[in-house]
């Protein structure tokens, strides 16, 4: 292709990503068949929907930090009022997760299981695995990271069909060696791995794929640019760091879906650092880790962001969550963006370094 024409290989690429934007509206179209019923995630989305819904989680709160190193489950009791005023009660398992967090923090973010027996007995969809983050100390400011980090999983809900879902949370978490003493935590469920392959008509890949070329590449170019629109760099595909990869079950193209976005600049949580490996010395400086992106796809790419742009900046206005000191700094923060891409040039030197 190198020989080409420059006219004839702009249009040979503009070919090849028309073909990709086909297969990414049929694996966005396939999961409106992809299962009877609802999951019992999808259930709590519908309840208390306007903000947390309110619930109780208690557990063995030594036995869960002395676990933090093998991540071993351990019981738990969760406990919430539904919407009908119906009082729901079950029981658990959670076990602690993550990297940074599991050390630093109060208490380590969990991954909570409910038995599949139980929600298929309710009706559910047997999708019981779940993570939940919630903010590492009991401080105002950690309330709001928490806020900004759910609020990039709700935008990039905005940018693409491939993404988690997440369900903001009031925990009332309680020891059951101190239960008089309970702890008022913010946080989120983010959805089971398996259901968002079902969603996306999709398998969960067990391993990484070995080569970048197996990629959807809409999807591709949907995770990396928003991960700079977020100022995110800590994620990678060769260790699936931040990052879990579906195939679909039509195009067997890999789909990579990001999560984890508390090292974002958006964040700008007090111990995210970028890696030293990296020409930056702040998260909220942006670096795109997306490689070159061809000008006909770029154009596409560019043209895709823009057109979210009032979706994007009007859902930060309305989150009342934030403090106006944290929604002034995220809607300075990706409008910086957006000012950015409307250049021309300048999204050009983004994707073409």
């Amino acid at each position: 292709m190198r020989n080409l024409h420059p006219l004839t290989r702009s249009l040979f690429l503009l070919t090849l990503l028309l073909g990709s934007i086909r297969l990414q509206a049929q694996e966005a179209s396939s999961p409106a068949v992809a299962s009877k019923g609802i999951s019992w995630f999808d259930q709590l989305l519908k309840e208390d929907s306007l903000g947390a819904l309110e619930v109780t989680l208690e557990t063995d709160l030594k036995a869960l930090m002395k676990g933090k190193a093998d991540e071993k489950y351990q019981p738990a009791m969760l406990k919430y009022k539904n919407s009908a005023g119906d009082d729901k009660v079950y029981t658990v398992e959670i076990r602690p997760r993550g990297k940074t967090r599991k050390d630093i923090c109060l208490h380590p973010p969990i991954k909570l299981k409910i038995k599949k027996s139980v929600l298929t007995g309710e009706g559910y969809l047997p999708h019981n695995e779940m993570k939940i983050v919630w903010e590492c100390k009991p401080s105002g400011a950690f309330e709001q990271f928490i806020y900004k980090e759910y609020l990039a999983y709700r935008l990039y809900n905005l940018i693409s069909p491939a993404s988690f879902r997440a369900k903001l949370v009031k925990i009332n978490l309680i020891d059951t060696n101190n239960p008089g003493k309970p702890t008022e935590k913010i946080g989120f469920i983010v959805e089971d791995e398996e259901q968002v392959a079902e969603r996306m008509a999709c398998t969960l890949m067990e391993e990484r794929p070995k080569d970048t070329r197996q990629f959807a590449r809409q999807h591709f170019l949907n995770f990396v640019f928003y991960e700079y629109m977020i100022g995110n760099t800590d994620w990678a595909f060769g260790n699936s760091h931040n990052t879990r990869f579906f195939e679909h079950t039509t195009t067997k193209k890999v789909i990579p879906v990001p999560y984890d976005f508390d090292y974002s600049g958006l964040v700008n949580a007090p111990y995210a650092v970028p890696h030293e490996s990296l020409p930056i010395k702040d998260v909220r400086e942006r670096y795109f880790k997306g490689g070159v992106v061809a000008a006909p796809e770029g154009a596409m790419l560019r043209k895709q962001f823009l057109q979210s742009k009032t979706a994007v900046l009007d859902f930060i206005k309305n989150f009342d969550l934030l403090d106006r000191f944290h929604k002034d700094d995220a809607l300075q923060y990706i409008s910086d963006f957006f000012k950015e891409i409307e250049d021309e040039r300048q999204f050009n030197r983004i994707i073409n370094p």
